[in-house]
């Protein structure tokens, strides 16, 4: 079972990152790009989907990074 998307969006002209929509993650980011490379490595170590919201609120993207094996413990 995958865990919860992280998701980057702007809310008051900030970039934010955070884990289904729900809980935010700390660091604010005044630019998307940065926004979406600390989001994009959040999504490949927690092995799970990366949602980047416009700045309207909707889904402009979503990129999964499944865990390989060589990254899963035991």
């Amino acid at each position: 079972m995958m865990g919860e998307p992280v998701e980057t969006s702007c809310v008051d002209g900030v970039w934010r990152n955070s884990v289904g929509g729900s809980g935010l993650l700390p660091g604010e980011h005044v630019s998307r790009e940065a926004a979406v490379q600390v989001g994009r490595d959040l999504a490949r170590v927690r092995g799970v989907m990366h949602v980047i919201r416009a700045l309207d609120g909707s889904v402009h993207q979503r990129n999964l990074y499944p865990r390989r094996s060589e990254e899963l413990p035991g």
